[in-house]
């Protein structure tokens, strides 16, 4: 089974510093609609600070239980795939995943596509997806792997984590 983690801690700042970004609205809607379209059933928010998990659940609320679902049956759906969690530990606790993180910058022990393609046909796995400008390194460090990087046709390399989740999901589960 393949999850998606969206973490929001451990993450690094434009100046290599270590942080913990906010959660957004766009995040949420866009991570939560790639994963049910390509029929991943989890997708995990990760924040250590309960006042972000509070204001992401009053988001998820609106759209579950509120009139958002009503208007919007279609994104209720969605919505549905998403869990909040304080830590990855969390994830592990309650998949037994292996963690695989993703990164803009190449390592010489980084997995190709195709690995991970292949990872997932008989282990659990839940590839994670930094916000702001990445996954800490000493994050990074603990994982049970890392992806080859999205590469563009140029050498500019900093998408949108969105744009993250949409690309690397489509070339692990897309036909």
């Amino acid at each position: 089974m393949l999850y998606v983690g969206l973490l929001h801690w451990p993450c690094i700042d434009k100046n290599g510093l270590e942080i913990a970004t906010a959660i957004t609205n766009l995040d949420l809607h866009d991570c939560a609609r790639v994963c049910l379209t390509y029929g991943i059933d989890t997708l995990y928010i990760v924040h250590p600070y309960q006042a972000q998990l509070d204001f992401a659940q009053k988001i998820m609320d609106h759209w579950l239980e509120g009139f958002g679902g009503e208007y919007n049956p279609i994104r209720k759906r969605a919505f549905e795939v998403i869990r909040l969690v304080k830590d990855i530990e969390e994830i592990r606790r309650q998949t037994g995943a292996r963690m695989i993180g993703t990164s803009a910058a190449k390592t010489d022990d980084s997995m190709s596509w195709a690995d991970v393609r292949s990872l997932t046909r008989d282990t659990d796995i839940c590839v994670l997806f930094g916000t702001g400008w990445g996954i800490a390194p000493r994050l990074i460090k603990t994982l049970d792997g890392v992806i080859d990087p999205i590469e563009g046709a140029g050498d500019f390399n900093h998408l949108s984590v969105r744009s993250a989740v949409s690309i690397a999901i489509d070339r692990i589960v897309g036909r």
